[in-house]
C-alpha cells in the first residue's frame, strides 16, 4: 500500500510538472535510509554489540530525527499553509500520504528507541 502511495504521488508530481520541489524534499528521508540499512546488515551479522553499532545507532537516530521527522514537519506544514493553492486530488493525495508516513514514522521511531536505547532499562526492570 505505500509502495502505491509513493508511485501516486511521485507520479503525479511527473505527469504534471509540478510540485517537484516538493517530491525532492521528499528524498531527503531516503538520507536515513543508509543508517537504517547498515544497522540491519550489522544486526544481522552479529555485530549489534560493537562500538561501530553504537555509533551508527546514534547517527542513525540523529539523522532520523533530522531527516524524517522535520522533513515530514515541514512537508505537512507546506501543505497545510498552501492548502488554497494545491488543487483538491494533490491535496488529498499528499494530506493521505503525508498521514501515512507519520504514522509509519512514528512507530519505527519507537522500535528503534526501544531496540537500541531502552532494551538495558527494560531489562533491568525486570529484575525488580
Amino acid at each position: 500500500m505505500v509502495f502505491l502511495q509513493v508511485i501516486s504521488c511521485f507520479g503525479l508530481s511527473v505527469v504534471s510538472c509540478r510540485y517537484v520541489g516538493f517530491a525532492v524534499v521528499a528524498l531527503l528521508v531516503e538520507i536515513n535510509s543508509v543508517f537504517l540499512h547498515l544497522r540491519q546488515v550489522m544486526r544481522m551479522s552479529s555485530m549489534a554489540a560493537g562500538t561501530l553499532y553504537r555509533v551508527n545507532s546514534m547517527t542513525n537516530l540523529g539523522t532520523y530525527v533530522v531527516f524524517r521527522i522535520n522533513t515530514l514537519a515541514w512537508m505537512t506544514r507546506w501543505l497545510v499553509l498552501n492548502r488554497d493553492k494545491v488543487p483538491l486530488l494533490a491535496y488529498t493525495l499528499g494530506s493521505v500520504g503525508m498521514a501515512i508516513m507519520t504514522a509509519m514514522n512514528i512507530v519505527l521511531f519507537y522500535r528503534l528507541l526501544g531496540s537500541d536505547f531502552l532494551k538495558g532499562s527494560a531489562r533491568e526492570a525486570r529484575k525488580m
